[in-house]
């Protein structure tokens, strides 16, 4: 799809919310879509485990993957996606067990499985610590060069890839396993 006709396609949190849709249903679980997003939930997970019906509240974020543009940027990651929102956007919900933010990652036109589950309180912990931009923070997700980690940014520019840079997210990608 070239520019013009992607700019007409409407929402892209559609498309997350439909890969994220396919993906937990290949994992056994059945996706419903909620039709007003009321209380952060786009999506209603429904799950029968040892007999008892599980259910598990979603919203989704989507983020496009770009080629790391930036000489700084091609130093320590490939790819990066980033979208400027407010750290304390779920600070309401982060009591809610139920409650797991899905971030959904592609590049364009070509989805590779890149997606993150994290529950609320988590997430929300994460915001705190992206790069602040006036009362908003540039959350920045990107993947590293050298190895298979996925990272979140604490600051816009660094020398090396630790604590006070980054935050390894790695263990959130494709983590189906805490739905359960």
């Amino acid at each position: 799809m070239d520019k013009s006709q992607s700019a007409k396609a409407g929402h892209y949190e559609i498309i997350g919310e439909t890969y994220a849709k396919v993906e937990f249903f290949e994992q056994g679980w059945n996706p419903y879509s909620r039709f007003l997003d009321i209380d952060k939930v786009d999506l209603i997970l429904r799950k029968r485990i040892e007999n008892k019906t599980v259910f598990k509240e979603i919203q989704v974020k989507f983020g496009k993957l770009h080629i790391a543009a930036t000489e700084f940027e091609q130093k320590f990651f490939d790819f990066t996606s980033w979208k400027i929102t407010n750290p304390n956007e779920f600070d309401n919900y982060i009591d809610n067990d139920n409650l797991f933010i899905v971030y959904v990652l592609s590049k364009p036109n070509q989805y590779e499985g890149d997606i993150f589950i994290f529950p609320v309180k988590e997430f929300s912990i994460l915001l705190k610590q992206a790069i602040p931009s006036k009362e908003k923070v540039k959350l920045y997700i990107s993947h590293s060069i050298n190895e298979d980690k996925w990272y979140i940014r604490k600051l816009s520019k660094f020398k090396a890839l630790d604590d006070t840079s980054v935050v390894d997210v790695t263990q959130y990608r494709r983590n189906f396993n805490i739905l359960t």
